[in-house]
């Protein structure tokens, strides 16, 4: 009788063992989808956002009228080469495959004007019309969100309009990222999750049932342990779920003596950690400005939602200020584009000592936006200082303008955004008109 009550306990301890792992293991599948979702679309947007970026500062080196004008009879002219000579620079330098120009020859029918590849498109031959290429003819930078194929391959592209000296867009840059690496990649990481995945919750396995099979006794110490290294799991599934993320701490616990017992707690918590490691990795790339260590544009678009939800429902008071670094293509085409990026980073260092903790956002290549919504009767105050600190310490000159949101006038925070912006252009013409420039241009 003994015996059977035995057996019968040992056969379904064995049970809730087996149905244990199945979860642990399903578990981990969620987990790793989760995290490769995660990281997929940080790759994705850290891709978008550094082809804007060179997007928007080649687009800033180019001169709008002559891409308006040219033809296929310029290619031996001055300015021609002068604009191949700027995008084989771009090409070269930071290693792209395809950086070309494309102007509007009729009504989304965009054709090949400049292409310094070594398989260029002949000037006049079209290009695939996508909805990103139709916004940049609009007047707004912006990235493939799904592939599309031509003669050269498949590609994402991202587009940024180039302005004449009348305002309008004499051309649009592209650059092109090759949509087979970046599908394999993933591919790559989808197969690495898995195989990690299959191979940890097969170590697991093993490790439970040797311990059911020896430490009967302890196994019920063992389950509660993998239940709170699930209930962990389950909250790093939250994390990466929510704009802001917490840090978790897990304590070995001290008074287990078994050896087998305590490896498997220990590599347990190894994975929490691990997992932890990956998720703050996995933000700080998607939210983050690499060279600046501002917000990027994405974190930007982030807050401008939550600004849109709040005007929607409480008209919450904020300011907005714009900066733009003058004559930064000057200093990029005479000193090198090391000392561009070096005054990017010093303009950046300024902004972050005098907000402080306020919302800095680097959006363009030189272009960066301070929302303000605690104490915004400070933010005039704020922005001289900024414009003081560069002439007086850093030797560079910056544009700027203010805009103050109206409660029940302004209807979205683009409006207000919109205001700031031009206050920072009008600022940068009043710049120029004592600053010497070869085109004159706003950038």
């Amino acid at each position: 009788m003994q015996n059977k009550k035995m057996k019968h306990r040992i056969n379904k301890l064995t049970l809730y063992t087996i149905l244990f792992s199945v979860c642990f293991f399903l578990v981990n599948i969620i987990l790793g989808l989760v995290l490769t979702k995660q990281s997929d679309s940080a790759i994705r947007e850290q891709i978008e956002s550094r082809m804007l970026d060179v997007c928007n500062l080649a687009a800033s080196d180019l001169d709008g009228d002559m891409l308006r004008e040219v033809s296929a009879d310029d290619m031996d002219s001055e300015d021609y080469q002068y604009t191949l000579e700027v995008l084989s620079r771009y090409q070269n330098t930071i290693g792209l495959e395809y950086i070309y120009c494309v102007r509007e020859f009729d009504k989304d029918v965009f054709c090949f004007t400049i292409d310094p590849s070594e398989d260029p498109g002949e000037f006049g031959e079209p290009i695939q019309y996508t909805t990103a290429l139709h916004q940049a003819s609009l007047g707004t930078a912006s990235v493939d969100k799904e592939p599309y194929g031509d003669r050269w391959g498949r590609f994402y592209s991202a587009y940024s309009p180039v302005y004449d000296s009348n305002g309008k867009i004499g051309g649009i840059v592209c650059v092109d990222f090759d949509a087979d690496w970046y599908e394999d990649q993933i591919a790559r990481l989808i197969r690495t999750t898995g195989i990690v995945t299959a191979l940890s919750t097969s170590f697991t396995f093993i490790i439970i049932i040797g311990i059911v099979s020896n430490y009967r006794k302890r196994i019920k110490y063992i389950l509660d342990e993998m239940n709170n290294v699930t209930k962990s799991i389950e909250t790093l599934v939250n994390e990466t779920t929510n704009s802001a993320r917490k840090n978790i701490v897990i304590e070995e616990d001290k008074g287990l003596a078994d050896d087998d017992i305590a490896e498997l707690t220990n590599k347990i918590v190894h994975l929490e950690d691990k997992l932890s490691d990956e998720i703050a990795y996995v933000r700080s790339q998607a939210y983050i400005d690499q060279m600046s260590g501002l917000g990027n544009r994405t974190a930007y678009e982030e807050h401008v939602e939550l600004i849109d939800k709040k005007i929607m429902t409480e008209q919450s008071p904020f300011n907005v200020i714009v900066f733009d670094i003058n004559g930064l293509k000057t200093i990029n085409d005479t000193l090198g584009h090391d000392k561009g990026d070096s005054a990017i980073i010093s303009v950046s260092a300024v902004l972050k000592e005098i907000f402080e903790n306020d919302n800095i956002y680097r959006i363009g290549g030189d272009e960066f936006v301070v929302i303000i919504e605690e104490k915004p009767d400070q933010s005039k105050d704020l922005m001289n200082k900024v414009a003081d600190a560069l002439n007086e310490n850093e030797s560079l000159s910056i544009s700027k303008g203010f805009a103050t949101f109206v409660p029940y006038y302004d209807m979205r925070y683009k409006d207000v955004f919109r205001r700031a912006d031009q206050a920072m252009y009008e600022d940068k013409r009043e710049y120029y008109k004592t600053h010497s420039d070869r085109r004159r241009k706003e950038s």
